[in-house]
């Protein structure tokens, strides 16, 4: 692997560009970890981002635009909002563990646990329908419905401050 710096004082603020081949998960970890330090952490006032990988894009998520964080035949996805219309599914290479712990942080305190599989944002809760057989159903804004889990529903009640 080549590293090079180039000192520039024109430059109004630090960039980093980073040419690769293909996207690995060596520089997925990388760009990761570079967007979670010093300078990088602030640019956008959040302290933490996750780094999601569509394609062979890259891309930094904002805690506000994730709407849910699944797993899915042993991988991790967020599903987020690009802009204000369209989403997409990206692949995170984070384990749903930890993004749990990443939600003691203030940016992702909106995010509770509803499944083995499932981390949903708050803000993108439309309802919850709770038949009377039992099954307990999160409907999404974005039309999604995810089944809550028994075993995380008194964490859920605790936060939404309902019996």
């Amino acid at each position: 692997m080549k590293i090079s710096i180039d000192l520039d004082d024109s430059l109004a603020e630090n960039e980093i560009c980073i040419h690769v081949k293909k996207i690995t998960e060596t520089v997925s970890r990388l760009v990761e970890k570079i967007s979670t330090d010093g300078e990088a952490e602030s640019a956008d006032g959040f302290s933490s981002m996750i780094t999601g990988r569509k394609e062979e894009t890259v891309t930094f998520l904002k805690p506000q635009n994730i709407v849910r964080i699944y797993s899915l035949q042993k991988k991790v996805y967020a599903k987020a909002f690009d802009n204000d219309i369209e989403q997409d599914d990206y692949e995170l290479s984070q384990r749903l563990y930890q993004i749990e712990e990443l939600m003691k942080e203030e940016d992702f305190k909106k995010f509770i646990r509803i499944s083995n599989t499932d981390i949903v944002n708050f803000d993108y809760l439309k309802n919850m329908d709770m038949s009377l057989n039992g099954n307990i159903v999160m409907n999404l804004t974005n039309g999604e419905r995810v089944f809550v889990s028994r075993r995380y529903m008194k964490d859920i009640k605790a936060k939404l401050k309902i019996r």
